[in-house]
């Protein structure tokens, strides 16, 4: 298991963390997900074997929330 931790941009209310979170989770080889919304920030257990980080990055950003790097 691989765990990241993503800074997010542009969640500002409970149903934006609800639906990073559901989008993480959408993607196959994630395990766990855990969004902050104080840090504006997703920590994702998945697996590497499944999935890499850029495949978790690009669902938030299909959500509709920026990245940051």
């Amino acid at each position: 298991m691989t765990q990241e931790t993503i800074n997010i941009k542009g969640m500002m209310c409970g149903h934006c963390q609800a639906t990073v979170e559901k989008a993480i989770k959408a993607v196959k080889g994630v395990k766990s997900v855990t969004v902050d919304l104080a840090k504006k920030q997703a920590t994702v257990e998945y697996d590497a074997a499944a999935t890499d980080i850029s495949n978790i990055k690009k669902a938030v950003v299909d959500a509709g929330y920026d990245v940051v790097v």
